[in-house]
């Protein structure tokens, strides 16, 4: 039951051997006719192939093989094999593999990243546009210069919170 919801949703499994990932699957589902799910297959013989320079493990490489159906309550015997090979590769290089850009094969999801981009944009130019329009009147009615002939009077009235600040910021009179 668990191999088949492994097989089903794709899991994969980690090794590692010296230091050295290695990823494989736990099985395939492969189409039949008469089930529309498919038949669910279990990788049962695993192939590792190493390559080692001197007492150095160097390279690790696996192969699933003998995919096995799954069937209820039966038995699964899971068998290995290793070929150990002579490499020329040095032990600092064995890395490199690893950090080639082809060996993870991702996709960069352009229309994601120009989505949101033009989101943030959308968004900055929104918080902008907002600010602008409640600082705009405050800006030119304090920018206003008043002629000494004016009266204090005359000048715009707060509005909002400002007319508040004065009760709502000062201290409470029985502290």
């Amino acid at each position: 039951d668990m191999f088949e919801y492994a097989v089903a949703n794709h899991y994969w499994y980690n090794l590692v051997l010296d230091e050295l990932p290695i990823w494989a699957m736990v099985g395939e589902t492969r189409a039949n006719a008469s089930d529309p799910e498919g038949d669910h297959l279990v990788y049962v013989h695993k192939r590792f192939s190493i390559a080692y320079n001197g007492d150095r493990v160097i390279e690790v490489n696996l192969t699933n093989e003998n995919p096995t159906p799954l069937a209820l309550n039966s038995k699964l015997d899971f068998t290995y094999e290793v070929t150990w090979t002579q490499t020329d590769k040095k032990f600092s290089h064995r890395f490199n593999r690893y950090l080639d850009q082809d060996f993870f094969e991702h996709q960069i999801h352009w229309f994601s990243i120009f989505n949101s981009f033009m989101m943030v944009i959308f968004l900055v130019g929104l918080v902008g546009l907002i600010l602008l329009r409640t600082l705009k009147s405050d800006y030119s009615k304090y920018s206003k210069q008043f002629d000494e002939e004016e009266n204090i009077v005359d000048a715009p009235e707060d509005s909002g919170w400002k007319q508040v600040q004065g009760d709502a910021f000062r201290f409470p009179p029985y502290l």
